[in-house]
């Protein structure tokens, strides 16, 4: 089964954290027998301001990521996810080894890579440290989605503090949930063009509008406030879409 990497920012306490998983563990981690979770944490050299690694840095943690996969991960264990936040990173691994072996092999890669690293070996059956630490959730899922946009739109040369109108979408299942989103919508600020329209089995469609930025808070603040309304009226938030905007010389 091929990776499937996703990073998003995430609060945790006073700190800003960035989350990495592997969401094609999702598909097998109830059927995974590795029962052991080992967490391994290794301490950011020279972390910035705001705990995060330079980009000096970098390098240095990737291969310290690449020997610690190449040791726990494919053929050993499943390499489900990292965290970073507070001048830390936090490898995720469910592994068969003993914890003798682990401790061996972490003593081993923090001489080789001059990191400093601590461990946890631990009884994770149900693999909490996966779905609580890791997994997204809704409103993770959906800043997932936006900075995918994001990235599209950037490599398309956008600039991203320029103000633009942005279409969002929501289907509904009955025309009752659309019209009081309808009515939710105009109340939020936002213009609706198409209020609602009938499709094939009694779904609704629904098109509303906001101007605003492609600043990540700016545009997550309207799409997570959005897809949670759409969520709790039963429906389903399509997403949004926005034209390029470049910079003019």
């Amino acid at each position: 089964m091929a990776d499937a990497w996703h990073t998003f920012p995430a609060q945790m306490g006073e700190h800003r954290a960035f989350i990495t998983f592997n969401e094609a563990y999702a598909r097998e981690a109830d059927s995974d027998s590795r029962d052991v979770l080992l967490r391994v944490r290794a301490e950011i050299k020279r972390p910035n301001a705001t705990g995060m690694p330079t980009d000096e840095e970098f390098p240095n943690l990737a291969a310290l990521d690449e020997k610690l996969k190449n040791q726990f991960g494919p053929g050993s264990g499943s390499y489900v996810g990292k965290v970073t936040v507070n001048g830390r990173r936090h490898f995720f691994f469910y592994v068969t080894c003993s914890e003798e072996t682990a401790s061996q092999a972490i003593e081993r890669i923090s001489k080789e890579t001059t990191y400093n690293l601590a461990y946890s070996y631990e009884k994770d059956a149900a693999k909490e440290g996966y779905w609580r630490d890791l997994y997204p959730t809704p409103d993770d899922w959906q800043m997932i989605r936006d900075l995918q946009v994001l990235d599209a739109l950037r490599e398309q040369g956008d600039n991203a503090e320029k103000s633009r109108e942005v279409t969002h979408w929501a289907y509904f299942r009955d025309s009752s949930a659309a019209r009081l989103f309808s009515d939710w919508a105009v109340a939020a600020g936002y213009a609706v063009p198409e209020r609602q329209s009938s499709e094939g089995g009694g779904e609704s469609k629904m098109r509303f509008i906001h101007r605003g930025t492609m600043v990540l808070e700016d545009i997550t603040h309207h799409s997570i406030t959005i897809s949670r309304k759409v969520r709790e009226l039963g429906g389903e938030y399509d997403g949004w879409e926005t034209a390029v905007e470049k910079q003019h010389v």
